[in-house]
C-alpha cells in the first residue's frame, strides 16, 4: 500500500490532510501498513531517533511554533546529553499568545514573541542556536552547556554530526541570550558555563577533556594549538590540546581517526611532536568512562616531570 503514497511523502512525515490533498487513497491511511507517531500525521516507518521524530511532527509546526530542546540540539546537530539522547519525546517552543500543540509525546516550552528565533535546516524549523543553548539552562549542567556552547561558537568545518557551518553563534550572542534569562531558572547555569567556553574546539570529547582537565585543577590547555618546528618554523600540526610550558599534549582519539588516512596522518604528526621534545597523552572513550579520575592522575603525572623551556606559538624557543 506504501506504493500508493507520492514520492514527495516517503522520506518524512506527513499530515492526513496533505496526503488526501494529493490523492492518497483513505484506505491506506487508516489500514495500519502506515505509521503514526503523532495524532495526524502519518509516516513510512516508525521514527526511531530524535532527528526521525522530529521530522514526523515537523509538518505540525505553526509559524509561531519551532523544535526545541532536545529536538533543536539534534536538528541542528548539536551534542545532546548522553542521559536524553533515548527520550521518546518531541520537544517544541511556542511564542506566547498564540496556539500550541497539545498531543501525547509531545513536549512543548512557551517563550516571549522578543525571545522567538527559529532555523530552518533541511526542511526542518528548529530554535536558533543561541535560544536552543538557553532554553536547556534548566536541565543541564554546567559542564553539558559548555559541551554545547562550544559547538555553537566553533569553526571547525568537521564538528561531529553539526548540520550547518560555524561557527553558529558568537560569544557575544550567547552573552546576550545569557542575559536576557535574567534570574529565571537556569540562568546561573548559563552565567557559569559562559566563561568557560572556548572557540575552535572541534568535537564534544575535546571539551570534556579540557573540563575534567581543569576540574581536576591542573592548568587549562590551549584549544587547537598550532605545533611549529623551532629550528624551521614549518607548522607541524595542530593539538587538540597543550600544555605548551611542560611541553605536554592531549590527544583524544575518536572514531574519525580509525580511517587508514587518518591514522597515517597521526602517527606522522605524533612522530614530529616527539622529535622537537612533546610528550603525546592520548585518550579514549574507555578512558573517561565511567570516569576519568585514573586518565587524570597519569596526566599530572606527567606534567609534574616535564621541565623543558617551553615552545612560543611563532615556533621559536622562548629566551
Amino acid at each position: 500500500m506504501q506504493n500508493e503514497l507520492p514520492e514527495s511523502l516517503r522520506a518524512r512525515g506527513f499530515t492526513v490532510v496533505e496526503a488526501r490533498a494529493q490523492g492518497v487513497p483513505p484506505g491506506t491511511l487508516r489500514n495500519g501498513s502506515l505509521a503514526t507517531p503523532y495524532r495526524g500525521i502519518r509516516t513510512v516507518e516508525r521514527p526511531k531517533t530524535l532527528v526521525e521524530r522530529a521530522a514526523a511532527f515537523a509538518p505540525l509546526l505553526r509559524p509561531w511554533q519551532a523544535l526545541g530542546g532536545i529536538s533543536a540540539l539534534a536538528t541542528l546537530g548539536l551534542p545532546v546529553p548522553w542521559r536524553m539522547g533515548s527520550a521518546k519525546t518531541v520537544e517544541v517552543v511556542s511564542a506566547t499568545g498564540r496556539g500550541y500543540p497539545s498531543r501525547a509525546g509531545v513536549r512543548v516550552r512557551r517563550i516571549s514573541v522578543e525571545r522567538f528565533e527559529a532555523w530552518e535546516i533541511d526542511g526542518l524549523r528548529a530554535a536558533a542556536a543561541p535560544l536552543a543553548w538557553a532554553l536547556m539552562a534548566g536541565r543541564c549542567t554546567v559542564h553539558e552547556l559548555v559541551v554545547i556552547g562550544d559547538a555553537i561558537v566553533s569553526n571547525a568545518d568537521n564538528y561531529p554530526d553539526r548540520r550547518l557551518p560555524g561557527p553558529l553563534a558568537t560569544l557575544d550572542e550567547l552573552q546576550e541570550v545569557t542575559e536576557q534569562r535574567g534570574g529565571k531558572l537556569g540562568a546561573a547555569s548559563l552565567r557559569a558555563a559562559l566563561p568557560r567556553i572556548r572557540e575552535r574546539v572541534e568535537s564534544p570529547r575535546e571539551t570534556d577533556m579540557r573540563l575534567f582537565i581543569v576540574d581536576a585543577g591542573l592548568p587549562e590547555p590551549e584549544v587547537q594549538a598550532a605545533v611549529h618546528d623551532p629550528q624551521s618554523g614549518r607548522l607541524l600540526g595542530r593539538a587538540d590540546l597543550m600544555h605548551r610550558e611542560a611541553r605536554v599534549v592531549e590527544e583524544y582519539e575518536g572514531d574519525g581517526h580509525r580511517s587508514k588516512q587518518q591514522w597515517d596522518r597521526d602517527i606522522e604528526k605524533y612522530r614530529e611532536f616527539a622529535r622537537i621534545g612533546l610528550h603525546v597523552v592520548r585518550a579514549t572513550n574507555r578512558d573517561f568512562v565511567p570516569s576519568p579520575e585514573r586518565w587524570l592522575l597519569d596526566l599530572e603525572a606527567v606534567l609534574d616531570h616535564r621541565s623543558l623551556p617551553p615552545l612560543r606559538n611563532d615556533g621559536s624557543k622562548q629566551e
